[in-house]
């Protein structure tokens, strides 16, 4: 699903935290961000998370989806799930990054343990980022980067 910048605008208008954030949107450019989440709620949320920092979302619930969206929508950062219903995250993570080597991609997973997080390094994520993700985190980590 893609949330065009009415959208945007319009959850941005919704939620009064949104004018915090405001100052870095004329600064910093606007990312495509790649939620792959099979959560139908969780990917919503950090949709709106997203979209209310003035970024472009598309939301995929499998990594099949991903895998097919992935050469027309060349984000610049995924969050991504590891426990998808098709493949999980460690498979997908090497995918992603044969399409584009700079991306970023972070973990956003309720897979926890130290072994879980290794996994993710090993795979090429970025970051891994435990459930329940709090915004704050999330919004850092896309200023960060936009700014760069």
């Amino acid at each position: 699903m893609d949330y065009p910048a009415t959208y945007r605008a319009k959850a941005a208008a919704a939620d009064p935290s949104a004018a915090a954030f405001a100052f870095s949107w004329a600064s910093m450019k606007t990312l495509r961000v790649l939620i792959i989440e099979d959560h139908r709620d969780t990917a919503a949320t950090l949709a709106q998370w997203v979209t209310t920092a003035g970024h472009d979302v598309k939301i995929c619930y499998t990594g099949f989806q991903a895998e097919q969206a992935l050469p027309g929508y060349r984000p610049d950062v995924v969050l991504l799930d590891i426990g998808l219903p098709d493949m999980n995250g460690w498979e997908l993570a090497p995918l992603l990054r044969r399409e584009n080597s700079s991306l970023m991609v972070v973990a956003v997973t309720a897979y926890q343990t130290w072994e879980d997080r290794r996994k993710s390094k090993d795979a090429g994520i970025d970051l891994h980022l435990g459930k329940p993700v709090h915004r704050k985190n999330v919004l850092r980590l896309l200023d960060t980067a936009a700014a760069g």
